[in-house]
């Protein structure tokens, strides 16, 4: 069977347009299917014209599952434009976040070929009683179990949350068929994602990477300015600044992204991003650096739980056992 390490190469190779020669393509689609890339992985081959070095059941089967998200995003993107329609006619230009943002601002006939679970949106605290009632009468009820509002015919969750004072930075009123919605900037939105990733689901302690989003964060330093200075500048203390320097690492090493030199020289920041790649390569090797890095992880959530003495026995081994066996990030490396 093809190593781990040789798979995600060619899955890298892909996503950057070319095309590696295999016997054995199915670890690299599975990786790709984990990863939640293959309609990117497609995308980018067929874009840089390499698609057809592939065999033909690798490349139809990579097709199928391209046009099928292709499908689903044309439905979620005409449910986003739904909500803010909906939401404009009350006076609301909500702010979208993740991959919301790309299906508001794409035109029809260039749908992203990235995989989206849900509709992320931001309102003000002032504005939030009133945008949930506009999601109501467009029929949407809350999920019982977790965050988000659905419909039966609706193929993805929508989220609506409060926006916090300036945790997204500067955004930008944008007007897209009649539509209008506050989009962040591209240094807000990376900011998002690498605090999300990083931080809030502890992936800078349990040395995962969430390979989708660094992806969205190589294609976004492609298409806009990011400064990643003033980013890393934006970022609160020491350890998310670590993070940070981490995450760009990762980004240079896997994509080629260029990066400021000052973020590569501690040693800190390089010894995190080697424990990184090297469990991301060698996931039998670096199971006990990984479980390490959970039991890490797992000692500063609990340490932080405010509320930790009013959870009953049952739901803190839950907890536990979640974070040690990391049932909540199946498709992280």
């Amino acid at each position: 069977m093809m190593p781990v390490a040789v798979a995600l190469e060619a899955l890298i190779a892909g996503l950057r347009g070319h095309a590696i020669s295999t016997a054995d393509w199915q670890p690299v689609i599975a990786l790709a299917n984990r990863t939640l890339l293959t309609p990117a992985l497609f995308s980018a081959l067929a874009r840089s014209g390499e698609i057809d070095r592939l065999p033909e059941d690798v490349r139809e089967y990579l097709r199928f599952i391209h046009d099928r998200n292709w499908e689903r995003n044309v439905r979620l993107r005409a449910q986003l434009a739904e909500a803010v329609t909906a939401l404009n006619r009350n006076g609301i230009a909500p702010l979208l976040l993740k991959g919301a943002v790309l299906l508001f601002l794409c035109p029809a006939s260039r749908i992203p070929a990235r995989m989206t679970s849900d509709l992320d949106l931001s309102v003000d605290a002032a504005e939030e009683a009133g945008a949930e009632q506009c999601l109501r009468e467009l029929g949407y009820r809350p999920l019982v179990s977790a965050r988000g509002m659905v419909r039966p015919q609706d193929v993805g969750v929508l989220e609506l949350r409060r926006t916090q004072g300036v945790e997204f930075g500067l955004s930008t009123f944008v007007e897209r068929d009649r539509l209008r919605a506050k989009i962040p900037s591209p240094q807000a939105r990376a900011l998002h994602w690498i605090i999300h990733d990083l931080l809030k689901e502890g992936d800078y302690w349990r040395g995962r990477i969430d390979l989708r989003h660094l992806h969205d964060l190589a294609q976004m330093a492609e298409s806009d300015d990011v400064d990643w200075t003033s980013l890393r500048a934006a970022m609160p203390d020491q350890s998310s600044r670590n993070a940070l320097d981490a995450q760009l690492l990762a980004l240079h090493d896997l994509f080629g992204v260029r990066i400021p030199s000052e973020h590569t020289q501690r040693l800190m920041v390089r010894l995190q991003h080697w424990r990184r790649i090297f469990t991301a390569r060698h996931p039998v090797m670096g199971a006990p650096v990984r479980l390490a890095g959970n039991l890490a992880w797992g000692a500063r959530r609990f340490s932080q739980a405010a509320d930790l003495a009013q959870r009953g026995s049952v739901d803190l081994a839950r907890r536990m056992a979640r974070t040690l066996l990391e049932s909540d990030g199946q498709s992280k490396l």
